[in-house]
C-alpha cells in the first residue's frame, strides 16, 4: 500500500477513517464517501481533457468512448475520479493501478492539467488516493514529485 506526500497515513486517517492501514472494506467505504458527499464527478481524457461525468461515470461516458468500461483500471487511457467532500476535509479518488500517480510522468500531467479545469474549489492540502486507498499526498504533493521526473 503506498503512502506518499506530506500526509502520513495517521494524519489521513484521522480525516478519513477507511485509510488505516488495516482497514476492513476499505474500497466500499471509500466509494461509500465519494459517493454520498461528491461534488464532482469526472473523467480525464489522455490529452489531460476534463469531462464533467455529473453523478456517474457509468451514466455519463465522454461520446465515443463507451468501451472505457471494459478495460479497468486503464480506461482507456483515460483517469476516472471523484471530488468529494464533508464538513472540512476534502478529497480526490481516482480509480487506477497503484504507480499511476506516484511515478508515471504521462498519468501525473494528465491528472494535474484535469484538475486544473474542475469548476469547484479545491482546497489547498486536499488529499488525493486511489480508489484502494494508495495515499498520493496532496495535489502539491503530485507537482513536487512531477518537476523531479521532468
Amino acid at each position: 500500500m503506498i503512502t506518499t506526500g506530506s500526509i502520513s497515513r495517521e494524519k489521513a486517517t484521522g480525516m478519513f477513517s477507511f485509510l488505516a492501514e488495516r482497514y476492513t472494506g476499505r474500497r466500499k467505504a471509500l466509494k461509500e464517501y465519494t459517493h454520498t458527499f461528491p461534488e464532482f464527478v469526472f473523467w480525464i481524457y489522455p490529452n489531460g481533457d476534463l469531462f464533467n461525468a455529473k453523478e456517474a461515470h457509468k451514466k455519463n461516458l465522454p461520446r465515443g468512448y463507451e468501451y472505457i468500461l471494459k478495460d479497468e483500471p486503464n480506461y482507456g487511457g483515460f483517469l476516472r475520479g471523484r471530488l468529494a467532500r464533508q464538513f472540512d476535509d476534502q478529497i480526490i479518488a481516482i480509480y487506477c493501478e497503484p504507480e499511476t500517480l506516484l511515478n508515471n510522468k504521462e498519468k501525473m500531467e494528465q491528472f494535474l492539467m484535469g484538475i486544473n479545469d474542475i469548476p469547484v474549489p479545491i482546497y489547498e492540502g486536499t488529499l488525493v488516493v486511489s480508489d484502494n486507498g494508495d495515499i498520493y499526498g496532496t495535489i502539491e504533493d503530485i507537482e513536487e514529485r512531477l518537476e523531479k521526473l521532468i
